[in-house]
């Protein structure tokens, strides 16, 4: 288990590689972090793993998310099964994500 600074422990294994070795930045606008997007890095191979993104209204329209939809990062050349969308204030979603180690290197996502 790796301490995250913030008082919390977390024995979530890498999806990428499989290390323990992670750490949580949680989602929040007050406190210790200013996030909005909640995700996982890895010390071990230093991969982003998101699980919850905020998305606005707008970018919701243009980018068709559903649940059951794939949501590739290409930044970080991973990808996502979206498991949930959840609608929160005025202008903002959560989509709630999955990860899909192995995926990325078939569909040469960039």
């Amino acid at each position: 288990m790796v301490n995250d600074g913030l008082g919390e422990t977390d024995a979530r294994a890498c999806p990428w590689c499989g290390s323990r070795a992670t750490r949580r930045v949680a989602r929040g606008y007050t406190g210790p972090t200013d996030e909005v997007d909640q995700y996982f890095t890895c010390s071990a191979c230093g991969k982003v793993t998101y699980e919850l993104v905020a998305k606005t209204a707008r970018e919701m329209r243009l980018g068709r998310y559903q649940a059951g939809d794939i949501y590739q990062d290409r930044a970080h050349q991973t990808r996502y099964q979206i498991t949930r969308i959840l609608k929160v204030g005025a202008n903002e979603f959560l989509m709630y994500l999955r990860p899909m180690p192995g995926k990325s290197e078939a569909i040469g996502v960039v």
